[in-house]
């Protein structure tokens, strides 16, 4: 994202902005002498430079200070008085930073708040990086339940504790220190490397990952690059995963070489990842990414919907999360987003670079992509060539939306053709092998398939199945509805096939109606009712009087002619 931030500081605060990239820091401090300064700022988000702010000023109360941007590998963070009790009516912002490639963990020592059940009055709220944003929130806390270990998911995190004008208690105080690797990871995706990835890591290297995910859903591992040293039995340098928080837990697979480890699913909420080198000889080390069950899944019935997670609700940042449509051989799919709410292009190239979806038509991204949308561009309706789709939601660090909707259906491979008096389907056993005969039917439930040795056969004059002509740019199509009934009993789930015949030319088509297209279809009838309607009624039209004019001249000619012979006889 391009922005440009303009600061409004009162007289005698202290502004400390620091620019940090991947090779320097580099520190200006402004003191404010006037009653208002303003300062504006350009810069891209996708260069990884971030602009921290401190105003050196009491945020509340007069005499209580709080807050800060803390650099150091390690340190304590206390309420105000601790361990007394801390002050009512104050806001406190921390800012840990850490060299790029660290991450930071934070442990509670002491937790006591005012309790409520949402945390409205005092709390303390967690975030990824500088952005009070809520996709970035990794939690909020209040009472006296200690919170969890966090780690964040890169360099920075934020800290605000707030208290209201009751009830105060003794506070809270944290550890924080910078991780080279390891620490709990809690979002629903994120990447875990060695320490230095891309480049060597280093010898007598020991590091843990615990990540955890909600208790409902289980973990995914996926490893994108791996290169440490080889050895029979894996003894020297080494990824070992296990089924739980804890190396006393299943032993889920131990590796090393060049050889990417397979896939690997939990069966709990929790995955630790531990990795180990030894004294000498390394490797480029491994890069792999994790996804809980909210933001992966594999959908396989015929038709189903699914979302961006926490719809309608803020979907977090810095997620990449994955939806495979995986239907029978011979489906194709039909995809449609009833809604779609993202950070919008870049401004500079126009771009989904931020936040976006994109659909692949295949089960990975070396598939052909179908197209990649942002904001709140309303992606058409897409349909697959084969039976699988992957759709894929990447967010950043910043700016989080509601996310989006999607639907799909699985279109059944329908063969239709046409004589001039019927209709013949054929639809492949092996398409639909949970059905019976009386689940496809066109028109009514009288006209039903039969079974041949390999499909489902259809054979219906157009006199009967309800069959209707319909005229289309002065060519008469017979059309009528293809019904495939996958109801289960407990949820009705009944797919309509539009089959189309243009008799004289014995060509017939069929395409699947979803209830948008039926919603459209239905508003069309209404509309042509109306034509109808209208064209029905009498019309007052003028009428062309040369015709009646020309033949009353020549009737006036021919009596005169009769007149003039008549008089000639009696001459």
């Amino acid at each position: 994202m391009d922005e440009f931030f303009k600061v409004l500081l009162p007289r005698g605060s202290v502004l400390r902005l620091r620019h940090y990239s991947c090779v320097s820091l580099q520190e200006l401090e402004l003191r404010l002498r006037k009653a208002e300064f303003t300062i504006t700022m350009g810069f891209r988000a996708a260069t990884l430079i971030y602009l921290l702010l401190l105003v050196d000023k009491a945020f509340t109360k007069k005499g209580v200070k709080c807050g800060g941007i803390l650099s150091a590998p390690f340190g304590n963070i206390s309420s105000p008085n601790f361990p007394g009790m801390y002050p009512y009516n104050i806001h406190c912002s921390w800012l840990i930073v850490v060299p790029e490639g660290s991450s930071i963990l934070l442990t509670f020592h002491h937790f006591q708040l005012e309790y409520h059940n949402t945390c409205s009055y005092d709390y303390i709220k967690i975030y990824n990086g500088v952005s009070e944003d809520e996709g970035n929130l990794l939690g909020t806390f209040c009472g006296d339940n200690t919170p969890p270990q966090f780690t964040s998911s890169w360099n920075v995190i934020s800290i605000i504790f707030h208290s209201d004008r009751h009830v105060a208690f003794r506070g809270f105080s944290f550890g924080f220190r910078k991780d080279m690797c390891g620490g709990v990871l809690t979002g629903l995706s994120g990447i875990i490397s060695s320490p230095g990835y891309p480049q060597e890591y280093s010898n007598n290297a020991d590091c843990s990952w615990s990540i955890q995910v909600s208790n409902t859903s289980v973990v995914t591992v996926v490893f994108l690059d791996f290169q440490l040293e080889n050895n029979e039995g894996c003894n020297f340098d080494f990824v070992a995963l296990f089924d739980g928080p804890t190396v006393s837990h299943q032993h889920l697979g131990k590796y090393c070489g060049a050889d990417k480890p397979p896939n690997t699913v939990t069966t709990s909420n929790q995955l630790l990842v531990v990795f180990k080198s030894d004294f000498n000889i390394g490797g480029q080390g491994f890069k792999a990414y994790y996804y809980s069950g909210e933001c992966q899944q594999v959908l396989t019935t015929v038709s189903g919907n699914f979302s961006s997670p926490h719809f309608p609700n803020i979907y977090p940042n810095n997620i990449n999360c994955h939806w495979s449509i995986n239907l029978e051989a011979g489906y194709r799919i039909k995809l449609f987003f009833p809604i779609l709410d993202l950070e919008g292009r870049n401004s500079l190239s126009e771009e989904c670079d931020y936040d976006f979806v994109a659909v692949y038509d295949g089960d990975s991204q070396t598939n052909a992509l179908l197209g990649r949308w942002c904001g709140r561009e309303q992606p058409p309706s897409l349909i697959s060539k084969g039976n699988k789709l992957l759709v894929v939601l990447n967010t950043d660090r910043t700016d989080a939306h509601r996310g989006f909707t999607a639907s799909y259906l699985g279109v059944v491979p329908v063969n239709v053709s046409c004589t001039r008096s019927e209709f013949t389907i054929l639809i492949p056993q092996q398409s639909l092998p949970q059905l019976d005969r009386e689940s496809i039917y066109l028109g009514n439930p009288t006209c039903t398939a039969q079974l041949t040795a390999t499909s489902y056969k259809i054979l219906a004059q157009f006199v009967n199945c309800g069959t209707a002509s319909q005229k289309h740019r002065n060519i008469t199509m017979l059309v009528n509805k293809l019904y495939i009934d996958f109801s289960d009993g407990k949820q009705q789930n009944v797919q309509e096939y539009k089959v189309q015949c243009d008799a004289l030319r014995k060509i017939a088509s069929v395409s699947i109606i979803s209830a948008e297209e039926r919603r459209l279809e239905e508003q069309a009838q209404q509309t042509d009712g109306d034509s109808s309607s209208s064209a029905a009624e009498p019309q007052t039209e003028p009428h062309d009087l040369s015709d009646i004019v020309f033949i009353s001249i020549c009737v006036l000619a021919v009596i005169l002619m009769v007149i003039a012979i008549v008089w000639l006889v009696l001459l």
